[in-house]
């Protein structure tokens, strides 16, 4: 097996690999100079840089930069301690660098209206690869979204089911209306995305919660979107709420402790609310969703400044 296409592979999967070269040789080795031993995220490896007590070595110290995602460089002296020679007492030595291999985050962007083109915008600068969902060509297109690495701008749905985000990928949705982001979010949710989120006021969040809630999202699902979506930094433009967003993101990349603070959740916003069923029964009538979330909202405490009033 090839290692240059095992890595293509692993990173195409959204998978981290660690690769380990021989970069310098002196004498004779059990191994070529530049061999190469690919290690995937699982353990396993594909290649080898000679076998025995060195290469047990190396695979040690490609797991601690899997873990780690930091470069290495190590060396051996086979001449000085022959067991990591395999027997074989070649007598030379070797320096190998390992690296991390990480494939780049993809954000899914549902939604090309204004603040999914400023949130693909600073996605680009923090080197997120973005690919756009929008059923309107005049505006999920190249014109408006020069970085984008892809463009799905025909059926909503066929362009959802066709879209595999693997377990690194991210989630963004800022569609053009309630009934698109609850189609758009109960797909995310059965997906291993590790980031979503959906943008909106707390009041469209509640709608949404209770239509997906109906129809069998669970609370494990719920759980992972983020909404109000955003750092809690004050945001209150539109630009503002895009940097807010793609500094979420960051954050859920770098798995860093000291944002989940800043994060808001959507079924602990629910939770807040009261997860009182709508529609509800006032004087022996049915009154609409809308009326069941009045009777509920009073509860809902203050906004964060970074939602829109899309409501």
């Amino acid at each position: 097996m090839d290692v240059y296409e095992e890595l293509i592979r692993e990173r195409d999967a959204g998978r981290d690999c660690a690769l380990a070269t021989i970069v310098n040789v002196v004498g004779s080795i059990p191994s070529y100079a530049t061999a190469k031993l690919l290690m995937r995220e699982d353990g396993s490896i594909v290649g080898t840089v000679g076998g025995g007590a060195a290469e047990a070595a190396v695979m040690a110290a490609a797991r601690e930069v899997l873990a780690g995602g930091k470069a290495k460089m190590i060396s051996f002296d086979l001449h000085e301690n022959p067991r990591m020679d395999i027997g074989m007492v070649c007598g030379g030595s070797l320096d190998l660098f390992i690296e991390p291999i990480r494939p780049a985050p993809v954000v899914y962007l549902v939604g090309a209206g204004h603040v999914g083109a400023l949130t693909a915008r600073a996605a680009a600068l923090a080197r997120i690869e973005v690919e756009v969902i929008d059923d309107r060509p005049e505006f999920a297109n190249k014109e408006r979204f020069p970085d984008a690495r892809a463009i799905h701008a025909g059926d909503f749905e066929a362009s959802l089911a066709a879209i595999k985000p693997n377990h690194r990928a991210l989630v963004f949705i800022a569609a053009r209306g309630h009934e698109l982001d609850a189609r758009a979010l109960k797909w995310a949710v059965g997906t291993p995305a590790a980031y979503i989120g959906m943008i909106g006021s707390k009041r469209k969040i509640l709608s949404v919660y209770r239509k997906l809630e109906a129809e069998g999202v669970t609370d494990e699902q719920f759980d992972r979107v983020h909404a109000p979506v955003g750092l809690n930094i004050g945001a209150t433009t539109p630009e503002e709420i895009a940097i807010s967003v793609v500094a979420e993101m960051v954050a859920c990349i770098r798995n860093a402790a000291a944002a989940s603070p800043l994060m808001s959740n959507m079924r602990e916003l629910a939770g807040k609310a009261g997860r009182a069923p709508a529609p509800l029964k006032v004087e022996g009538r049915r009154t609409s969703a809308k009326a069941a979330m009045r009777v509920v909202e009073p509860q809902v405490p203050a906004a964060q400044p970074s939602e829109l009033r899309t409501a």
